[in-house]
């Protein structure tokens, strides 16, 4: 899908929620009301969720959730009320969001696995069989973005529920600077001012070595990861050592020519340095929101990264964590209607009242409550000028060789010498997997 058609869709999305603002209502985009699942209303049942018979009702799902302790929380609240509407146990148990693929695919097989568990997209589960599809009604895929539907499918299956979305944006500190850098000579004309190496002390800093962070200013210049065409990748046409790809990373590197970025910086070390009021501008995303207003208090704030010099903006992914519904359920309609619970209206608002983080359910976009919050729209001003992941398990293969690139970069080296070594890894490690053939 091309990014105009993505900026497009996403549009069209907010218009959408506009008009059900202006309605004052929830009605679906068949103007009916949403399903039981969706609604407040307890009586959730998998027929509800798959628009067909009910299944037979187990006495208990499992969910494997992330190990964070607050949301933790939040999610045996929201259970919580599943078990009573529908008389279901629900046990949870934590397990870090990164090994959960790993563990599946040893305790699934045993029947130890889970019903569902939390993944950031779909990437390598459906090769890997951990996965199976989710029957939806049209009336409960209503209820999200297109384009979160969208992360969790794999060749028109839908596998997952969409939960969070997420994209990186720009936090400043009104302290030192009053207005976000609009365009890239104003970002970086904060730089040369506020920046002074002897005392840590930055106009702008971001962990420029990982690529999920570096990919926006690469992509904003015209790059790709994998040739787009007609929705599908070739995963046999990588645009790393092309025209834009290039010219993007060459801007990053004159930063560090410049002593604009320092060598060696990572997350942590910008984190801390932003929170302790040395750093001016940072590139991150939601999920630091909750530390730096702690620590920052007012003074925080959220806009899109400035627009480029050609007058295009960074293109930062968007991410889309989501309940997935294992291969090895043996419930899933139930599965598939507790997932659809956690994910309601008035879950999702919760979620994100008590976690801070943004789910794409539409209602729930329209809340006040996101809408009036001046940190989450400059998050949401960014998302217009994202883009999803490339929906192909080829893409774990480009992590590393991206890093190692950007490394070289950050040191001085030839940036068409590094991208072009870096295509000729991503096209071996490919081949060795057996897919590029």
């Amino acid at each position: 899908m091309s990014n105009k058609k993505i900026l497009s869709m996403i549009l069209s999305v907010s218009l959408f929620a506009l008009v059900l603002s202006a309605c004052g209502g929830g009605p679906n985009r068949d103007g009916n009301a949403s399903p039981s699942a969706g609604s407040s209303a307890p009586a959730s049942a998998a027929a509800s969720a798959s628009g067909e018979a009910e299944a037979d009702k187990p006495s208990e799902l499992t969910v494997w959730a992330d190990v964070d302790e607050a949301k933790l929380a939040t999610l045996e609240s929201i259970t919580k009320k599943y078990t009573e509407a529908t008389g279901i146990a629900v046990k949870l148990t934590p397990i870090a969001m990164n090994d959960q693929p790993q563990a599946l695919s040893l305790d699934g097989p045993a029947g130890k696995g889970p019903d569902l568990f939390y993944q950031p997209g779909i990437g390598e589960l459906v090769v890997k069989g951990l996965v199976q599809p989710m029957n939806v009604s049209d009336d409960i895929r209503a209820e999200y973005t297109p384009e979160s539907l969208e992360a969790l499918s794999q060749d028109g299956q839908l596998y997952g529920l969409p939960a969070v979305v997420e994209s990186l944006a720009l936090l400043y500190n009104k302290e030192l600077t009053p207005e976000p850098p609009k365009t890239i000579a104003e970002l970086e004309k904060l730089m040369a001012e506020r920046t002074d190496k002897s005392k840590d002390e930055y106009g702008f800093l971001y962990n420029a070595t990982d690529f999920y962070f570096s990919w926006a200013f690469m992509g904003g210049s015209g790059g790709y990861i994998f040739k787009e065409n007609n929705g599908s990748f070739d995963i046999k046409d990588i645009g790393f050592n092309k025209e834009g790809s290039v010219k993007g990373l060459k801007l990053i590197q004159s930063w560090f020519e410049k002593g604009y970025l320092p060598k060696g910086v990572n997350g942590d070390i910008v984190g801390g340095l932003f929170n302790q009021g040395k750093v001016a501008a940072v590139i991150n995303g939601p999920w630091a929101i909750t530390d730096h207003r702690d620590q920052l208090g007012d003074k925080l704030a959220v806009a899109p990264l400035p627009q480029l010099e050609d007058g295009g903006y960074p293109t930062t992914f968007i991410g889309v964590k989501g309940w997935m519904l294992s291969a090895f359920s043996k419930n899933p309609e139930w599965a598939t209607d507790l997932a659809a619970f956690i994910t309601n209206a008035e879950n999702s608002l919760q979620w994100f009242k008590e976690t801070g983080e943004t789910p794409p359910n539409l209602k729930t976009l329209n809340d006040p409550a996101l809408t009036d919050d001046p940190l989450v729209s400059g998050f949401s001003e960014q998302i217009q000028h994202g883009m999803p992941f490339p929906n192909v398990p080829e893409l774990s293969h480009v992590w590393e060789p991206m890093a190692n690139a950007l490394k070289f970069a950050s040191e001085g080296q030839d940036v068409q010498a590094i991208l072009d070594e870096a295509v000729k890894q991503i096209e071996e490690r490919i081949e060795m997997a057996g897919a590029g053939a």
